[in-house]
């Protein structure tokens, strides 16, 4: 009863900030900082898309391409990155994005006083080291690096970094704090309501970069359609599924038990969307019983994954058993192949590895919006029947996500977000884990791959390379990768476009009937 008379008491409340012509959407929680890249999380990453862009952006098959660069050209070494700027791009206060302005960011951003979240994959710590930022003209920034990189312009891109957005140098007191962010995306910042709202406001004079007229990832077409955006803070989803029926909010993401009740609703809509994310289960490769590829193997075999997908995903996934995404250009053929489902098989596997009846424990997770749970229930039913001794043991997210971190588990039933590049996305998984216990492979040969992605930048040298690992993968089986994460989403029928991309709103080319 509780519930209830707070979710109507926000709804009322909201009914007397909304504006017609802004799109309402709901988030689960607060903005943690309006400054780009520092102290983020995903929803606050989400709402800084709409305000600031970087050089490059990604598109939606994770081509890094121009964003307020309208060009760029890479040295026959790989090692100067040269940026030529659009001539049309202004700030939100009106002044013109000049090569200063992307030295000017480039130095803050590289600063450790500014905490940024990406500095080390920048400094020379990690991936990448930036050795200087120098504008050759007005409209022109070359970009030095140590070393050649096949990830540095994807780097540049990600949400984590704030999208190494640029910022108007006004954005920072004389004191050098934060102020605000004033920078050159479709919609600008206007107010913040810690705890209730965040508004931000159509950027009448935004021009997007060059595009065949349609939305595509970061880049594309990206006209402000409406008058403003409101991010109400909903973590309460009851009140966002009431706030969605009454037309109080346009669109938020909804558990995937409602997809029946907005497929067949007069008034509502339901938007799914694949995103580069992966649901998986991530197995303890240095576990007594677990360290034998055989049953690694038998496990892949006994999954009927078609069936598991459908269940698990309620009809929203298709079935993927590579770490590089469908909608990725470098999903081929030979990243579409997979391990047989045959039970049959899959016994003779586990004979040959001399596997007795030990048990396999496989943790999962309860929460509404990630398949932990269901494909973990699906998993144990259908290994069973090739004589695996599969339990389930249902854990907190936190405390999973300890686990993991930790090495102790067997198996883990988890959704890991998404990662545009290939090679980042293997950097989650691939590495040395006596320095990273949460790593999940540390083959020898793995490992060389994919430092030879994160280097290579030849399409096809790199398209071999994760051929060859997505070959050794089958054959080690280090964890079983289920299917792309699905965005599920609903909204009114009177929104139009597409809210939603890899798990963030996206709100530019998205309109309102009146």
């Amino acid at each position: 009863m509780h519930k209830l008379l707070l979710a109507g008491t926000m709804l009322m409340a909201m009914t007397g900030v909304v504006d017609a012509r802004d799109i309402v959407v709901a988030q689960s929680s607060d903005l943690r900082s309006n400054n780009p890249g520092v102290n983020r999380d995903g929803n606050t990453d989400g709402v800084i898309l709409h305000i600031v862009e970087g050089l490059v952006g990604y598109a939606n098959n994770g081509e890094v391409k121009p964003l307020l660069a309208k060009s760029f050209e890479v040295s026959a070494d790989g090692l100067s990155y040269s940026f030529k700027l659009r001539d049309d791009v202004k700030f939100h206060n009106g002044k013109k994005l000049t090569a200063d302005d992307v030295v000017w960011n480039w130095n803050r951003y590289l600063k450790p006083e500014t905490k940024w979240t990406c500095l080390p994959d920048f400094d020379g710590s990690g991936t990448v080291h930036v050795t200087g930022v120098k504008a050759v003209d007005t409209s022109t920034v070359t970009i030095t690096l140590e070393k050649p990189s096949a990830v540095f312009l994807g780097l540049m891109s990600r949400p984590e970094c704030g999208y190494t957005g640029m910022i108007s140098p006004e954005s920072v007191g004389a004191d050098g704090s934060f102020v605000k962010p004033i920078g050159t995306g479709p919609f600008k910042w206007d107010e913040w309501k810690k705890g209730e709202y965040i508004h931000l406001a159509k950027f009448d004079d935004y021009v997007s970069p060059q595009n065949d007229g349609k939305p595509d990832g970061m880049v594309g077409s990206k006209r402000p359609l409406v008058d403003g955006i409101k991010f109400m803070v909903i973590p309460d989803a009851s009140t966002v599924k009431a706030g969605l029926q009454s037309g109080v909010l346009d669109t938020a993401e909804i558990s995937p038990d409602l997809i029946p009740e907005f497929k067949t609703s007069d008034t509502m809509q339901l938007i799914v969307a694949r995103n580069n994310g992966k649901n998986l289960f991530y197995i303890q490769t240095r576990d007594k019983v677990l360290s034998n590829p055989g049953v690694r193997r038998a496990m892949a075999m006994a999954l009927d994954l078609d069936q598991l997908v459908e269940a698990a995903s309620n009809g929203t996934g298709a079935a993927n058993g590579s770490m590089v995404s469908q909608d990725s250009l470098y999903f081929d053929d030979v990243q579409k192949e997979r391990l047989p489902y045959d039970i049959e098989a899959a016994k003779k596997e586990l004979a040959t590895a001399g596997y007795k009846g030990e048990p396999i424990t496989i943790i999962a997770n309860k929460r509404s919006n990630v398949p932990s749970f269901p494909a973990a229930v699906m998993a144990q039913a259908m290994m069973q029947q090739a004589g695996l001794n599969v339990q389930i043991e249902v854990l907190d997210y936190a405390t999973q996500v300890d686990r993991r971190r930790s090495g102790n588990y067997q198996i883990i039933s988890q959704s890991v977000a998404p990662r545009l590049d290939p090679a980042l996305m293997y950097g989650f998984y691939v590495g040395n884990k006596d320095k990273n216990a949460s790593l999940m492979w540390d083959d020898p040969k793995a490992v060389e791959l994919m430092k030879a992605a994160y280097a290579e930048a030849d399409q096809t040298k790199r398209q071999a390379l994760f051929d060859e690992f997505h070959t050794l993968m089958l054959k080690e089986m280090p964890g079983i990768f289920l299917y792309d994460m699905v965005d599920v989403w609903g909204a009114t029928k009177k929104l139009k476009g597409q809210p939603v991309w890899q798990s963030n709103a996206r709100l530019w080319e998205v309109s309102l009937d009146n």
